[in-house]
């Protein structure tokens, strides 16, 4: 049985995705609906009506309320039921529905799951090149359909890119397999690292639209926060020159559990190059968005099918000395949702 960690900030949505419509997204297994109130702000509700269960991302926005599209009940931003539009007009005791801390950070929506009281929007992770001045780039998103802590494994462990990325962000074999390669994989607290530096190495084939050199010192460092949140700092510089000088292309990747066998995939990608050329950002989106749908998806789901859908240590897999990363990210996961859960959560969570 997959569990998650309910006290934690998930991506649920772009902030430019979210009109004057509602958007129904499922996180943790819970239907929750997005709105914008009058004035522009967000609004996160439990996103199924109290009445007959109707999904309200199927109403309408009314104001500072949803209306439910299927009966017209109508609810505030706190959950509280405003409105019975039938017979003497008096509310139920249970039409009243759950709201969830909602913030809008660096361009996306944020929805904690807990406890209210412990949402804090400062530990939201910082994308600091989505929306600032120097950067240009592109956001994104896919559905896996496998547990989303695959897909935690597949981006701490960046050498799956020699095999499965060779046309879009991967490294070339003799770059990754030779002396050229090292990597280093550390844990801060409940923040994992994962870094790895290409010397004297080929640009990658998304590099080399804007890296124009043979060779350079490439790096890719990876950080996972919790639940699911991960930031890539990627770059290249001639051989010999700081980080600084160089192309760089940052990226993140929030991995939302949606069900025990899906999860949610947001992406952004900037760089520091060439600003206003729009066609190499579009360039750099369907790169990206080939990458991780054409290539990554694929092979994650099919992946989850072969284990026939169970826990990943159920199996006893082999560990690389490259698994480092993930296998530590999966047990500070497990530990966190055993804290959160108590004896239940013990229960829960596979030994790891």
């Amino acid at each position: 049985m997959t569990s998650f960690l309910r006290n934690s900030w998930y991506c649920a949505g772009w902030s430019g995705d979210l009109g004057e419509k509602p958007i129904g997204i499922r996180i943790c297994d819970e239907p929750i609906v997005l709105f914008r109130t009058e004035a522009g702000s967000v609004a996160a509700l439990e996103g199924r009506c109290p009445h007959r269960f109707a999904p309200l991302s199927i109403g309408r926005v009314r104001g500072d309320v949803i209306e439910c599209g299927y009966h017209g009940l109508q609810f505030d931003r706190t959950g509280t039921c405003t409105k019975n539009p039938h017979g003497s007009g008096t509310v139920p005791p249970r039409a009243h529905i759950r709201a969830y801390p909602v913030a809008e950070r660096h361009g996306a929506i944020w929805v904690w799951m807990g406890e209210p009281a412990a949402a804090d929007p400062d530990t939201i992770m910082d994308l600091y090149f989505v929306e600032a001045e120097g950067w240009a780039g592109t956001t994104g998103y896919l559905k896996i359909n496998a547990d989303y802590q695959l897909v935690i494994d597949n981006l701490l462990d960046l050498t799956h890119g020699t095999y499965l990325h060779l046309d879009t962000v991967g490294a070339s074999p003799e770059d990754t397999l030779g002396s050229s390669l090292h990597y280093d994989f550390r844990t801060e607290g409940s923040t994992v690292y994962s870094d790895y530096t290409f010397y004297n190495s080929a640009p990658t084939p998304l590099m080399a639209h804007f890296y124009k050199e043979a060779r350079g010192d490439m790096r890719a460092s990876m950080r996972w926060d919790p639940a699911s949140s991960l930031l890539l700092d990627i770059g290249i510089t001639p051989v010999g020159q700081p980080p600084e000088n160089g192309l760089l292309i940052p990226s993140a990747h929030l991995i939302v559990p949606e069900t025990a066998n899906s999860c949610h995939y947001f992406f952004a990608i900037s760089r520091n190059w060439e600003l206003e050329n729009s066609d190499k950002t579009r360039i750099m989106g369907e790169i990206a968005m080939k990458a991780f749908a054409e290539e990554d998806e694929p092979v994650i789901a099919q992946c989850f099918e072969m284990m026939g859908r169970r826990p990943l240590f159920d199996l006893s897999p082999a560990i690389l000395e490259t698994d480092i990363a993930a296998v530590q990210a999966r047990r500070i996961l497990s530990k966190l949702i055993r804290q959160e859960g108590g004896e239940a959560g013990e229960a829960q969570v596979a030994a790891e």
